[in-house]
């Protein structure tokens, strides 16, 4: 296939040329894409044309479907597929997010098999703000001080859906936090097909350390929390509307700029897990 590579942040996040999403790809062909994707953590295409149709299909040949637990912003035609807009339909929003900022997290970590990769597809794009930054885990793994290293290794992390920063942003129903309670997740993984380290931190969804005193767990996580936001780990992705980004949830966090709230921004999300076997842990 021949793909175009061009590497955008500090060591990850690689732009990706000479291929078209909506085309009918051979598995050699998805399978080159998955190795620079997973190489890179986070894949960005431009000027990508998709119908709804076209988004599944791709997002299936990369992996299980992954179902976000929030219905209520689900497309009617396709529940695979969520919104994420600032926009509203007859006084209610159309999507989840809304036009605020949004702390760093990897998506659904409060979930038993979380969401190995989050796909965004830019449909309307506001002229200011709004930017995506991501944090290279597996980077701040290496580079972290001994002390830290140390202190990570070993420990499990409680993380929520109802943690205070995301339930602001996207309540959910009594029923959807009965399918989602509160789980723990190692605090450093490792890749299942590549054998990098990284750290699990996702700090929009964190309740505690598991098996330590609160205030000890908790300084622990806020300065591993601010080890990962340093800026020599960190890639800003400026949106354009046929921007395809997807990326790699063992590997990296994410945070969202604020924008102004009579500005649209509309995104398509799709989300696909690792197979069974290699889901927990990976």
């Amino acid at each position: 296939m021949g793909l175009e590579v061009r590497q955008v942040g500090p060591g990850f996040a690689a732009e990706i040329g000479g291929i078209r999403l909506s085309g009918a790809l051979s598995d050699a062909e998805i399978e080159e894409l998955r190795q620079v994707w997973m190489e890179n953590k986070v894949a960005i295409l431009h000027d990508q044309h998709l119908s709804d149709q076209d988004l599944l299909a791709f997002t299936t040949r990369m992996g299980p479907l992954f179902v976000h637990v929030c219905s209520m912003f689900h497309s009617p035609e396709y529940p695979e597929i969520m919104f994420v807009s600032n926009l509203k339909e007859e006084g209610r929003p159309l999507g989840s997010l809304g036009d605020g900022d949004l702390g760093w997290h990897t998506d659904q970590c409060y979930t038993p098999r979380p969401c190995w990769a989050t796909l965004l597809y830019g449909i309307e794009i506001p002229e200011d703000g709004g930017n995506t930054y991501f944090a290279d885990l597996a980077a701040a793994y290496d580079r972290m001080p001994a002390d830290l290293r140390k202190a990570a290794e070993g420990k499990r992390v409680v993380y929520s859906v109802l943690a205070e920063t995301v339930s602001k942003k996207s309540p959910i129903t009594a029923e959807q936090r009965a399918r989602t309670p509160d789980v723990t997740q190692p605090l450093i993984r490792t890749h299942p097909y590549l054998g990098r380290k990284a750290i699990y931190a996702s700090p929009n969804h964190y309740v505690q350390m598991e098996g330590m005193p609160k205030e000890e767990g908790d300084a622990l996580f806020r300065r591993l929390a601010e080890w990962i936001g340093r800026d020599e780990f960190v890639y800003s992705h400026r949106w354009r509307v046929g921007d395809v980004v997807f990326w790699d949830n063992t590997s990296v966090v994410h945070r969202r700029d604020a924008f102004p709230p009579a500005q649209r921004r509309f995104l398509k999300r799709t989300g696909f897990q690792l197979p069974e076997e290699l889901a927990v842990p990976f």
